[in-house]
């Protein structure tokens, strides 16, 4: 199962802080340090594009390639994101990362069951087949432009 769809099968938008938490609790339960020795997070923000426009709504996670510190975020209306790891907007741990992208919506059904719709392609919810990579250098960034093209 992917990334996004193992942590947010149930979500809709309203519950997008859940999911956040969900991701950020992970990081730090499997990190092995205590709170006072995590790492400082950088700024980290940036747009990410479906088709040359803007993708309003969509989850992003950062999965590190070289340290153990998962980022994440939402884009606004305007495609914008800014990332957090261990708390809201302070950025990402500076590094190589997998990119995953998602935007979806999950509809509660009267039988008890849900209907999830997704809106971007299946292969940018998986790290592993998303092609998408960024580095988040030692001073930060605001420039980190995600383009999906398919």
């Amino acid at each position: 199962m992917n990334i996004l769809g193992k942590y947010c099968r149930n979500m809709d938008a309203a519950r997008g802080g859940l999911f956040a938490l969900v991701v950020v609790s992970m990081a730090l339960t499997g990190c092995g340090t205590s709170v006072d020795g995590r790492p400082t997070p950088v700024v980290a923000s940036g747009v990410v594009f479906y088709k040359k426009e803007p993708c309003a709504n969509a989850k992003v996670l950062f999965a590190p390639e070289d340290h153990q510190y998962t980022a994440v975020g939402q884009t606004d209306s305007n495609g914008r994101f800014r990332l957090q790891t261990f708390d809201p907007g302070d950025g990402a741990v500076p590094g190589n990362f997998k990119v995953v992208v998602s935007k979806f919506e999950a509809v509660d059904l009267p039988n008890g069951g849900f209907r999830e719709t997704f809106f971007l392609p299946q292969k940018y919810r998986n790290p592993q087949t998303s092609g998408l990579t960024a580095v988040v250098p030692e001073n930060g960034t605001r420039d980190i432009t995600i383009d999906l093209t398919e």
